[in-house]
């Protein structure tokens, strides 16, 4: 009996992110929240940059990280357009939990696709760097492919 509940979950399972079961392929758009993991994406001397848990969570989940690029890269021109003329964004992040972070001065949105924002106050660059010194650089060649 045991073996046929192995089948079936293993059936059951295919199609999906190994690491958090998610749908993969097809049914991939009804995903309700953010995949695990924490991401930031900011803009450094006129190119994206993105800094993730790359060794402990995306070293497994290439395609939803790339995923996740893009909806932070929309996040950061939803905030960009919506903030207060004298708002500056200096990136946007999301949490371990998929809580989703705004890193700037400024007035800025309370909400995203359903999902609260939260800001973090931060003026340099220097700063920012600060907060995530401990993400792995993202390669250039995902961010690219995130943002094409």
């Amino acid at each position: 009996m045991g073996q046929v509940e192995d089948t079936a979950r293993e059936e059951g399972d295919a199609g999906r992110c190994e690491l958090c079961g998610e749908p993969d392929g097809p049914l991939s758009f009804k995903r309700l929240r953010l995949h695990g993991g924490a991401l930031t994406l900011y803009l450094r001397d006129g190119r994206w940059v993105a800094r993730a848990d790359i060794d402990h969570v995306y070293h497994r989940c290439r395609k939803v990280l790339v995923e996740n690029i893009r909806f932070l890269k929309r996040l950061y021109d939803y905030v960009y357009v919506r903030g207060s003329i004298n708002s500056k964004v200096l990136g946007v992040g999301k949490a371990y939990d998929g809580e989703l972070y705004v890193y700037g001065v400024g007035s800025f949105p309370e909400e995203f696709e359903g999902l609260r924002l939260k800001h973090v106050e931060t003026e340099t660059m220097e700063g920012f760097d600060r907060l995530y010194y401990y993400l792995d650089p993202v390669p250039a060649e995902v961010v690219k492919e995130a943002l094409e």
